[in-house]
């Protein structure tokens, strides 16, 4: 009986030790890497012309920057280390940094200035932010430990002989990458299930009109949907939806079928949400996770498909 219990734990220790450390996925961390860098280099240019709240003539000013933070979330210190006066030029050296980590041309120690830089300017004036840059600064941070830039990198687009580095998956390099790999995938699955739980708070949630309050309001969407007040079946089963989608989205993560259902609804929500309220950038830093729900066949199947969508696409207009 002992035998039997110590051979079970060993297989049960065994299977949780690979699960975290031994998770070698080049292909995931690339693509979510070129997705949330492309996403924080979009919003870092859109932001490069208009610094005056981020220097000398902010409304808040320097000393009392992270007083506007809630007590609970305020940092302990402030990351952003230059001053006032240089707060341009720090801010484009970032957007040259997200933009060589777009392309593959970062490192872990880069990667982590250009968290460090990014985390700078949120403390520096958190009212001038958006989810975005939130969630998008912090998984910025958890992918600065992995091996995100090895594969999808513009090195190997115009050198082909460059291969894949063989790293022994019982390398402390590659165990620590794997782990904030699974971090990026929990921390995902957290901001879900703890967003769904907040929205049972409301009551809105509960009759079914949350989505209609926001579509209705001229002022979050970009079209006229004042003629789906006709339907209101439509908004009440998109409301249930969003809920269940939310709520169980780590349970339906754990297994092969429900997860590509969810990582499909989920591109096809925040797609919908990111044209239909101009919330895209925020859309495009969620979807950033989700290849890390994949593997590496799901990976090169989707990229086949969009290369033979793209020839389709090219060859119908060149008839």
């Amino acid at each position: 009986m002992f035998s039997l219990v110590s051979k079970s734990f060993l297989a049960a220790a065994k299977k949780i030790n690979d699960f975290l450390f031994k998770n070698i996925s080049f292909e995931q961390l690339g693509l979510t890497r070129i997705i949330l860098c492309g996403t924080l280099l979009f919003l870092a240019c859109s932001r490069q012309f208009n610094m005056d709240q981020y220097g000398l003539e902010s409304i808040i000013p320097r000393e009392k920057a992270l007083l506007i933070y809630p007590e609970f979330y305020r940092p302990a210190f402030q990351y952003f280390f230059w001053p006032d006066v240089a707060a341009p030029y720090v801010h484009f050296g970032l957007i040259i940094l997200l933009l060589m980590a777009t392309f593959g041309l970062s490192n872990r120690i880069l990667m982590l200035i250009t968290w460090i830089i990014s985390q700078g300017f949120i403390n520096r004036n958190y009212s001038m932010l958006f989810g975005a840059d939130l969630i998008g600064t912090l998984f910025l941070f958890y992918l600065s430990f992995t091996y995100c830039h090895e594969a999808y990198s513009i090195k190997r687009f115009f050198n082909k002989n460059i291969k894949t580095p063989q790293i022994s998956e019982n390398s402390f390099s590659m165990m620590v990458s794997s782990v904030f790999l699974r971090l990026m995938q929990f921390q995902l699955a957290v901001i879900y299930m703890y967003t769904g739980f907040e929205k049972l708070k409301g009551s809105t949630w509960w009759d079914g009109t949350a989505l209609w309050t926001v579509f209705a309001n001229p002022q979050f969407v970009n079209y006229d949907f004042i003629f789906l007040r006709h339907f209101p079946l439509i908004f009440a089963v998109g409301t249930f939806i969003t809920l269940l989608f939310e709520v169980y989205f780590p349970a339906m993560m754990l297994f092969k079928t429900g997860r590509y259902i969810y990582l499909s609804l989920g591109v096809f929500f925040h797609l919908m949400i990111g044209f239909l309220l101009s919330l895209m950038p925020f859309s495009l830093v969620m979807i950033a996770v989700y290849p890390l729900y994949l593997e590496r066949k799901d990976i090169d199947f989707i990229l086949s498909s969009c290369r033979s969508m793209i020839s389709k696409l090219s060859h119908f207009k060149t008839v």
